[in-house]
């Protein structure tokens, strides 16, 4: 690794002519095409160069840069140590050479600056493990570009990384969201730290039916109820397919009657604990999500909650009440957007992987 070092000389004087010569003719020798050269010939004129470029001053690293960019044959460890030396002596490099390797480009990050990061981050086909290695600095400016860069790659691990940091940096959702590899449980975990018009986004991308789900496992169900809903994983992903959402049997014994009837209490005396949990129980949902949508002060949970459960807009405008906020107010108007733009199949899809994700914290 030593090898990428930034250059830590101090500054010599204008590099003598002679020195200049040696070391242009060397960078032509190490460009030859591999009909003019062996490997082992090039390898020996890069180690000379290496060492000349070393001891010079910084024009002369500039032209070798300017002179091995557009190389496919340079001596790694000559272009590692142009590469990371000041950005204006690695600029050509790291913009336009293809020589580069995986491990090239994880030294310089390590070792250059962050003109250098940002200028990697730029490049074409970036690999899921460099683009990790630029993720990892958390540099809003690099990881922006990172995430526009429709060439790179990001794994799931960097994925989940940059949601995690999302929750501190509002440039990225919206980054985030239109990446290929983007996935549901990685948008619905970052519903919850976004604004709305992300959330909006996020909604139109990943709320989708649920109907060749249905179809494909409409014999499995009678299948698990004969066997007495016995397997929880069997039972945890028919919950997801089903298409009914409300608990029907807990309507019958619930002392507000139905869900309706709990919203219209939650209105009249507030979120009191024992309305939160029949509430939860009614939508068959858990009761830590329905504490979350409450607690969240933007009205595009419990809009999604009031969809998915067939509730009619009363119904939200009953647990807004009870939670004592205003009607005149933008989460409001953009919880009714939320509600009208979904329909009740792709709002239970949306639901029902929230809720999925509270079981997955037990």
């Amino acid at each position: 690794m030593a090898d990428a070092q930034p250059l830590d000389l101090t500054e010599p004087a204008a590099t003598p002519r002679t020195r200049a010569v040696l070391a242009r003719r060397l960078a032509d020798i190490v460009g030859l095409p591999s009909s003019r050269i062996t490997p082992r010939e090039r390898w020996i004129v890069g180690d000379l160069l290496y060492d000349v470029i070393r001891a010079s001053d910084i024009d002369l690293r500039k032209r070798c840069a300017q002179r091995l960019a557009g190389l496919v044959d340079a001596p790694h460890r000559l272009l590692r140590t142009l590469a990371s030396d000041e950005f204006e002596v690695a600029a050509p490099i790291l913009e336009t050479c293809t020589a580069l390797t995986d491990f090239d480009m994880l030294e310089i990050v390590s070792a250059g600056t962050l003109q250098h990061r940002l200028t990697i981050a730029r490049r074409e086909n970036l690999s899921e493990t460099v683009s990790a290695a630029l993720a990892a600095y958390g540099e809003t400016p690099v990881v922006e570009r990172l995430l526009r860069n429709k060439t790179a790659t990001l794994a799931t691990p960097t994925l989940d990384h940059l949601v995690g940091a999302a929750m501190e940096e509002p440039s990225y959702p919206a980054l985030l969201i239109r990446r290929d590899e983007f996935r549901p449980a990685q948008a619905f975990r970052l519903f919850w730290g976004c604004e709305h018009v992300d959330r909006f986004q996020i909604l139109e991308r990943f709320a989708v039916d649920r109907t060749i789900l249905r179809e494909a496992s409409d014999d499995i169900f009678p299948m698990a109820a004969a066997e007495d809903w016995s397997d929880p994983m069997v039972a945890r992903v028919l919950r997801y397919i089903d298409r009914r959402q409300r608990n029907r049997d807990a309507a019958e014994a619930s002392p507000f009657g139905s869900l309706e009837g709990a919203c219209k209490a939650m209105a009249r005396d507030g979120a009191r604990p024992e309305i939160v949990s029949e509430i939860a129980v009614l939508a068959a949902v858990d009761r830590r999500l329905v504490l979350r949508m409450l607690d969240d002060m933007a009205g595009e949970p419990l809009a999604i909650l009031c969809k998915a459960t067939g509730l009619k807009w009363p119904s939200f405008v009953h647990i807004w009440q009870g939670l004592g906020r205003s009607e005149d107010s933008d989460p409001f108007v953009q919880a009714r957007k939320v509600y009208d733009s979904l329909s009740v199949e792709k709002a239970q899809t949306v639901l029902r992987y929230l809720n999925l994700s509270m079981e997955d914290k037990d």
